[in-house]
């Protein structure tokens, strides 16, 4: 009788080391050049207000025979620019670079400026009048739902306007107007695009930035949410671009919102102005570079290192081999709950059941992502970071 018992001991003995074996923590992969890993940690208060303390983690089914893909930051193309004149410079008349018909010039008088009407505008082209196809007041752009000062005229050019130098004059004006020229006809057009639509405080960051239709010079302007600014530098490429490469201060800014490089520009004499946003977060807590595997279960268990109380969120993507041997994403699971500083563990789970018939390991998590929920921050970002 003691020989079957030893036995089940054994098969015990061995299950449990088995187990084990299964739960022991194994490295991420190395991060990608385009993941974004924190590097250093902050410690910041619990931010004011009511947030959810209870735990949640959800998943779904994908189906495999459709693709995912990351969609690219936003591209700004721009065929505008804004000019800020004095009321004197009006009334001489202020050189408006054109390079298609129909453009648009809206006119907006600053605090204690005088308010135009369309009639105080005259405009030439090389010397001969230009024609205004259609005029719209502030009456009219409020209504057309445009947030404009009192006082902003927007001129719509018909009967000979073109590519020139154009003269802008107001016999009335006094005080300060900006400018906004609008050529949607014009075949210059500036584009600039961050190479990540989120970043975190200290990195470095690079906006791509080229034009159509002649030779490009550009400088920039790193704008904080609070209205701090300061220049960046724009550099040509080897590849014969131009870009914006600078470093995000480690400061946050005193107001929330979306931080901006605004590019100005002169493409073979005509001036164009874009601006591109992206997000900045403070780096409060990063994925501790292991996880482990409930490989009965399909649970992945993602230690967290925490430098600030908050509610943190892992979502990811788990790629399954199918029986042509490709990788194919079959679940995807989000894990949220409250931690406090120090080291805390979010586990993604991904059921048995949202495997397909024939698919099975090796598996690949993908699209690996940690979120500071309460301060609505996306803080690492890995695109490949798991197999086993």
């Amino acid at each position: 009788m003691r020989t079957p018992m030893i036995r089940r001991a054994a098969l015990a003995a061995m299950t449990c080391l088995l187990c084990g074996l299964a739960q022991a923590a194994q490295p991420l992969l190395p991060a990608g050049d385009h993941d974004q890993v924190p590097s250093r940690l902050v410690r910041l208060p619990a931010p004011v207000g009511e947030f959810e303390r209870q735990p949640v983690t959800f998943a779904w089914a994908l189906d495999p025979a459709l693709s995912l893909s990351e969609t690219p930051p936003y591209q700004a193309s721009s065929r505008e620019y804004w000019l800020t004149v004095a009321g004197d410079a009006l009334q001489r008349g202020v050189t408006l670079p054109m390079s298609a018909p129909n453009a648009l010039i809206r006119v907006s008088p600053a605090n204690g400026a005088t308010a135009l009407r369309a009639e105080d505008f005259k405009l030439t082209l090389q010397g001969w009048p230009v024609g205004v196809a259609r005029v719209a007041d502030t009456q009219a752009l409020r209504q057309a739902g445009m947030d404009v000062s009192a006082g902003t005229q927007v001129l719509r050019l018909g009967a000979g306007s073109g590519a020139g130098r154009a003269q802008l004059q107001a016999a009335r004006a006094q005080g300060r107007y900006v400018i906004h020229v609008f050529e949607p006809d014009s075949p210059v057009v500036l584009h600039a695009r961050a190479e990540r639509s989120q970043a975190l405080a200290g990195d470095t960051l690079r906006v791509q930035i080229g034009a159509t239709g002649g030779a490009l010079r550009a400088s920039a302007l790193l704008v904080a949410p609070d209205g701090r600014s300061q220049p960046v530098n724009v550099r040509r490429t080897p590849a014969g671009t131009q870009e914006a490469v600078f470093t995000l201060p480690t400061r946050p800014a005193a107001a929330p919102g979306l931080w901006e490089l605004q590019v100005f520009s002169d493409i073979d004499g005509i001036p164009r102005d874009a601006r591109t946003a992206f997000g900045v977060a403070q780096p409060t807590a990063r994925l501790a570079g292991t996880f482990a595997i409930d490989g009965s279960r399909l649970r992945v268990s993602l230690p967290v290192q925490v430098a600030a109380p908050g509610r943190y969120e892992v979502r990811g993507t788990l790629y399954a081999t199918a029986p042509d041997g490709s990788l194919r994403p079959v679940s995807q699971a989000h894990s949220a709950a409250w931690l406090t500083p120090g080291t805390g563990v979010l586990v993604l789970p991904f059921p048995r059941e949202h495997l397909p018939a024939g698919y099975g390991a090796p598996f690949e998590l993908h699209q690996l992502q940690l979120n500071d929920q309460t301060r609505m921050a996306p803080l690492e970002l890995r695109d490949r970071a798991a197999r086993f």
